[in-house]
């Protein structure tokens, strides 16, 4: 083997010893901050992804073994510090292996959105988990569309606005930009299945809002009426 691809042995640490810095050790992972371990998670996928089948598992169990983790040790802690956390689905959290990100045609195809509001779901949904673009625009969405061959919009800005105040699917996120919320990624995640649809509608209730326009017509009604 050259030195070019000779990997170093991983260095282990002594039985009773900690090779964590002793203030964070005694911090719980929240303190820590989540943020991180979201970069740790996107860092790892992004240079580990290029790699064929082999290489790839190769490559984490040599992460692992540098860790002074194995296979058990990850499924139990994974397992104790879940808490409702549901990494995107072409991560293995337990294995290590990494998934082919579905193409944005193959993902709705795979979801079969039945509404426009469910495809609007889909595909911020995707622009999020996907794309890394959690804030994003309605000419966002309608790029993403076009790029998955699904059928135009006829008036996106009333279908988002749809999404956002009738279904509670996303949320403005500041000016011109809006976010998928957490009743939006459980209706996708939940997707084709229509009785796992309803029970994340019923988990995550919603109060339909006026729409944009019910709201204008409203005080163009009151103008007159003042008048």
């Amino acid at each position: 083997m050259s030195e070019a691809t000779r990997m170093e042995t991983p260095k282990h640490t002594p039985e009773g010893e900690s090779n964590i810095h002793p203030e964070i050790a005694t911090e719980d992972l929240d303190v820590v901050g989540a943020g991180h371990e979201l970069k740790a998670m996107q860092a790892s996928f992004e240079v580990l992804s290029p790699l064929a089948g082999q290489a790839r598992s190769r490559a984490v169990k040599w992460l692992l073994d540098a860790l002074g983790m194995d296979g058990c040790d990850l499924q139990s802690e994974l397992s104790a510090t879940a808490s409702g956390f549901s990494p995107p689905n072409d991560i293995d959290s337990l294995s290590g292996d990494f998934r082919e990100v579905p193409t944005p045609r193959a993902f709705m195809s795979q979801k079969k959105p039945k509404s426009l509001v469910e495809r609007i779901a889909c595909l911020a949904y995707y622009l999020s988990f996907y794309r890394d673009v959690p804030h994003f625009k309605t000419s966002d969405l309608v790029s993403l569309n076009t790029e998955a061959a699904a059928p135009k919009f006829g008036n996106p800005s009333r279908d988002c606005d749809n999404a956002d105040r009738q279904n509670g699917y996303l949320v403005t996120a500041g000016k011109g930009v809006k976010q998928i919320t957490p009743r939006g990624e459980a209706v996708v995640q939940a997707l084709p299945d229509r009785d796992s649809v309803s029970a994340a509608l019923r988990e995550n209730p919603f109060r339909a809002r006026r729409s944009r326009e019910a709201a204008l017509k409203r005080s163009s009604d009151r103008t007159k009426g003042d008048k």
